[in-house]
């Protein structure tokens, strides 16, 4: 069938009807107004959204009656950075966190298509990407997350992957994880997390609000229960897949998410520490109703508090499956993501199989006693193991330990004997070697040729790897220039990881399986420097004594899933080792492998250079070495968390928790209250006043050669937000890449008590190359939600734009940003009315930033102190969005403009200059040098 395109949106292409068969029921296998076959998918928006709602209902409404509907499953990939189930249709990517490292949201973007391809042309799923906020430095994951330890930068980076994502041709089935907080791996599944509404809004949910925005098709839940302690919340302590709080009242309703709500794998299994808590007996899963009044949508891996189906909410979820499927512009039906009608009664999740069939496919079991034709065998999922059939256990089948070192089957840690996820059906491999373009900062890029199972070596994905490596590495310090290398420089290698043939370059658990990460051979140091132009073989059986300068390549203990690092440092041996060529009075270059945050304080003194390259995959020692001798570009990461400083130079395991948020805390469950609230992070050591090695979003630009100057702080009223713009410049002999941040003070009228009002928070920040002597302008915009709180008083929950005096500042990281002598800062006046008002969604916010009528030409904004007086004479209801009244139901927004109140006190020419030229004095949108933060 076809459909009229929204109004402003190019019609699309349709896609032809499609019957189920078990049904007779037909259903559109895509709908036309947003399915296309060989284009991109246009922008997500909320309206947007909202059409494909109301069509994933119809269809829902359509094809069950009363609580029988449709089966919902996909074939997933079960990773959330590559696909491991498509043998080498996936390099073994750098991180996640690699990526966020970059602080460059286009390359972030760039990324997020090539995955979207990997997954979406073969018909996966995509489990992830991971966007936790790290507020625990030794989590095990924090390699998988984009956040590091501030929800801005996670918002903006999933922000970025999805725009990009959403536009190849056959666009993944995302997931987004985990949901929420998750922030602690040890014990995952007994742990409650006791936080309250404020600190989930301000500070775990915004990631995951902006990947609501973007569209996302599902989201999972984490393992750990929740107790939320004020606002709406009275669920009590739940697991986080069956939690009413944070399932329906804040991700569905509030936040207005429409997708699937995923569990993760074996999640509804209630641990002996969950006595007591809602919905729960310990040893057996969350009871069926209660997982599905509170929210679950789709079970993994199998059928267990949704054995037989459920009755409760049937309609919603599979109209919430159907969404997340469509609005990816695939159908629902019919390859690659089947449906089948229940013969029996109430929904249920499948496992992943291939085929249209899965009821038909699966035949018997081994008794030959359960018979699987036309229907779905009620109190059972089914399990299917590529062509072989099964009946799924009640629960999901628990780790098998072997004999001889063989792998066991690890279902939550992700190791498996065979790929229980079926072959993907192959139905888009006329893609295969056709190159497409995204859109990302406003220029068309052109991605990798799809090159299918040969992926893995794509020349083209292996030079993009090479290149997140290198610029997401962080260069700590520089002394005496000794970096970049040069290639005649008589260098010595050491370290294990130096030359060894498997250097450790990923972690753990289920988000690093596959054939790329476990059966591609890794480039160590020595030879990514080989590989160079010119490179110089170096040899680590040399003797380091003869050499000039001596590169030291070491890791950590490997982090991963299910288990949380026992230390932040080094392995002892690694510090001796390092000591010991110190005090040989050579140049050392320390190169580190770092799956988060670590101390560095007991042995960087003696050491000339410090990269940090945290979890680089299969390229591992190519970006490294391209880093090392400046090899085409320079290493310009900035770190994503705060490097923090032991009290003590020997740095015992009690001296480091000392020194380290949270750390006092490990050994008892208060670790599991968040009673710093908002104080996580960089934003904790700041208010303690601690010092730190290296702060948050601290990296040398361009080797450290220079200091980039700030300046020329001003601010001005856009709309219903604000705008910052100031001067960056330098007089170094090279140019960089500089992350220009910006770090927002509230006023001091702001509710809350200290905890929940952290002095600095980030929102801002870009990625410029700056050039020697020539000073660049940037600018950076924030909306109504950036200035407002959330405000969690019984009967509010919402977000609240606070009155009084902001101080923004802008600098090279987050402690030297409100320094007068390396940042640059500006006061403004709040643009909200007195008290307050509720921040919007999307929709009502773009319609309520329209310039007012009567304002200045060119000058800031006018100050409109009577819109809502006017709007209420006007009747009818009327909503407030900054200082302007959007009227509900209608096309005109009601304006009266009585006073101009510029936020600073500008000659005439000055505020025409500032409101005209500030974005395009050289072009920041569209030359996309501030990636994808201007105008957002």
């Amino acid at each position: 069938h076809f459909r009229r395109a929204p109004d402003g949106q190019r019609p699309l292409a349709a896609m032809p009807t499609r019957t189920s068969g078990a049904s007779g029921v037909a259903l559109a296998a895509s709908t036309a107004s947003w399915a296309l076959a060989a284009a991109a998918l246009p922008p997500y928006t909320p309206e947007l959204g909202e059409q494909i709602w109301q069509e994933a209902s119809e269809q829902a409404r359509s094809t069950g009656t009363g609580t029988q509907h449709n089966c919902g499953y996909g074939t997933w990939g079960d990773s959330g950075q590559l696909n491991q189930w498509d043998k080498g249709f996936s390099p073994c990517w750098p991180s996640t966190l690699n990526a966020a490292a970059t602080w460059d949201v286009e390359l972030m973007a760039r990324w997020g298509a090539e995955l979207s391809t990997e997954f979406g042309e073969p018909n996966r799923g995509q489990l992830g990407p991971g966007v936790n906020v790290a507020r625990y430095a030794w989590n095990g994951r924090l390699g998988e997350y984009m956040s590091g330890e501030d929800p801005f930068l996670g918002a903006k980076m999933i922000e970025a992957h999805l725009s990009a994502a959403r536009q190849v041709p056959h666009p993944a089935v995302q997931v987004v994880k985990h949901w929420i907080p998750n922030t602690i791996e040890k014990d995952r599944s007994g742990m409650t997390e006791v936080v309250d509404e404020r600190t989930l809004f301000e500070v775990y949910y915004p990631a995951f609000q902006a990947a609501v925005d973007g569209g996302i098709s599902a989201i999972m839940c984490s393992y750990n229960l929740v107790h939320c302690t004020s606002g709406v919340c009275d669920a009590g302590r739940t697991y986080a897949c069956a939690n009413d709080d944070i399932l329906n009242k804040h991700l569905k309703t509030k936040m207005g998410f429409k997708g699937q709500v995923m569990s993760d794998w074996g999640a509804t299994t209630c641990a002996d520490e969950a006595v007591g808590a809602g919905g729960c007996t310990p040893g057996a899963v969350v009871e069926n109703d209660f997982a599905a009044e509170s929210g679950l949508d789709l079970e993994m891996p199998s059928c267990d508090s949704f054995a037989g189906g459920v009755t409760k909410r049937a309609e919603e979820k599979e109209a919430r499956i159907r969404w997340g499927f469509l609005v990816q512009g695939r159908g629902f039906d019919g390859l690659p993501l089947p449906s089948r009608r229940l013969q029996a009664e109430g929904f249920c999740c499948w496992w992943p199989t291939s085929g249209e069939n899965i009821c038909g496919s699966c035949g018997k079991d081994n008794q030959d006693t359960v018979v699987f034709q036309d229907g779905c065998v009620g109190g059972k999922g089914t399990w299917c193991v590529g062509d072989t059939a099964a009946v799924a256990p009640q629960t999901a089948p628990a780790p098998q330990a072997q004999a001889g070192g063989a792998q066991s089957q690890n279902w939550l840690g992700g190791t498996y004997d065979s790929n229980p996820f079926g072959q993907a059906a192959q139905v888009n491999t006329a893609a295969q070697g056709l190159p497409g373009q995204v859109m990302i900062g406003g220029k068309p890029v052109t991605l990798c040729e799809h090159q299918g199972a040969d992926n893995y070596k794509s020349p083209c994905k292996l030079a993009l790897a090479d290149r997140i490596i290198a610029e997401s590495s962080v260069l700590l310090k520089n002394e005496g220039g000794v970096l970049p290398l040069s290639k005649s420089a008589n260098v010595a290698l050491v370290g294990a990881e130096a030359c060894s043939p498997d250097p450790l370059e990923q972690a753990g658990g289920s988000g690093w399986n596959g054939f790329a990460c476990n059966e591609v051979p890794k480039v160590n140091i020595r030879d990514g420097i080989a590989s160079l132009p010119g490179g110089p073989r170096l040899d680590c059986a040399s003797d380091p004594g003869a050499a000039d300068i001596i590169i030291v390549v070491v890791a950590p203990e490997k982090a991963s899933e299910g288990h949380d690092r026992s230390t932040l440092q080094l392995h002892q041996t690694d510090i001796v080792l390092i000591r010991q060529y110190s005090a040989l009075g050579k140049k050392v270059v320390v190169v580190i492998d770092a799956p988060g945050p670590m101390i560095t304080s007991s042995w960087d003194a003696g050491v000339a250079a410090i990269l940090i390259s945290w979890l680089p995959g299969q390229q591992n020692g190519r970006g490294i070495a391209m880093a090392l001798y400046g090899e085409g570009t320079e290493p310009n990461g900035r770190l994503p968390f705060t490097f923090p400083k032991c009290k003590t130079q020997e740095c015992s395991i009690a001296d480091e928790r000392a020194s380290v948020a949270l750390g006092d805390l490990i050994d008892t469950e208060e670790v599991r209250i968040f009673s710093e609230k908002a104080l996580i992070g960089y934003r904790w050591y700041h208010a303690k006043q601690i010092e730190v090695s290296y702060p948050f979003g601290f990296g040398l630009f361009a080797y450290g050669t220079t200091l980039v100057q700030y300046s020329a702080a001003n601010a001005w009223e856009e709309g219903t937000g604000a705008k910052v713009n100031f001067t960056m410049s330098h007089a170094g002999p090279r140019a960089g890449h500089e992350v220009p941040q910006m770090y927002l003070s509230f006023p001091s009228e702001t509710p809350g008590d200290a905890n929940s009002k952290p002095e600095w928070v980030l929102k801002g920040f870009a990625k410029r190359l700056l050039e020697p002597n020539a000073p660049a302008q940037v600018t950076f915009t924030l909306t109504q939600r950036d200035l407002s709180y959330w405000d969690d008083a019984p009967g509010r929950s919402l977000w609240v734009c606070t009155t009084g005096q902001f101080k923004a500042c802008v600098g090279p990281n987050s402690r030297d940003a409100i320094l007068p002598d390396k940042g640059t800062c500006v006061n403004f006046q709040s643009t909200c009315t007195p008290g307050g008002v509720q921040a919007l969604g999307p929709a009502a916010v773009a319609a309520g930033t329209a310039a007012a009528p009567g304002a200045v030409a060119g000058g800031p904004p006018l100050r409109l102190v009577t819109a809502l007086l006017a709007g209420l004479l006007a009747g009818g209801a009327a909503v407030v969005v900054g200082m302007q009244v959007v009227r509900q139901q209608r096309s005109v927004s009601i304006h009266s403009a009585v006073e101009h109140q510029p936020l600073q006190h500008f000659s005439q020419d000055q505020q025409q200059e500032h409101a005209t030229g500030a974005d395009s004095r050289d072009s920041l949108t569209r030359k996309g040098l501030c990636g994808l933060n201007c105008g957002t």
